[in-house]
């Protein structure tokens, strides 16, 4: 797992449930880089509860919005899939507060 591409994608904002599940099942099988992976279908479909036909739209409604590309190959004809984290996507979801800006009162 890469650290980078896990928070990454964590910080995703405007996702659906699915499209953050399957972005953080990529994430969790990223190479060190952070950005290449290659998991089975059926592990997508084991981590996620989705069906086959929910996590291959799923992958697609996430390669549209220009947060992942896929590429074939792979020796079993698997899908390589890239973590496009330097590209321009959805904004993280809330910049991490600073001490300063938090509630004094804890809430």
């Amino acid at each position: 797992m890469s650290e980078r591409a896990w928070d990454w994608a964590w910080r995703r904002r405007g996702l659906t449930p699915a499209r953050r599940l399957v972005l953080l099942a990529l994430a969790e099988y990223a190479e060190d880089n952070g950005e290449t992976c290659m998991p089975a279908p059926w592990l997508l479909r084991r981590m996620t509860g989705l069906s086959r036909r929910g996590v291959a739209k799923t992958l697609n409604a996430l390669e549209a919005a220009g947060l992942i590309a896929s590429e074939p190959g792979g020796c079993d004809g698997a899908t390589r899939y890239r973590l496009l984290l330097d590209r321009p996507g959805p904004a993280p979801d809330c910049p991490r507060a600073k001490r300063e800006d938090r509630p004094k009162d804890g809430t």
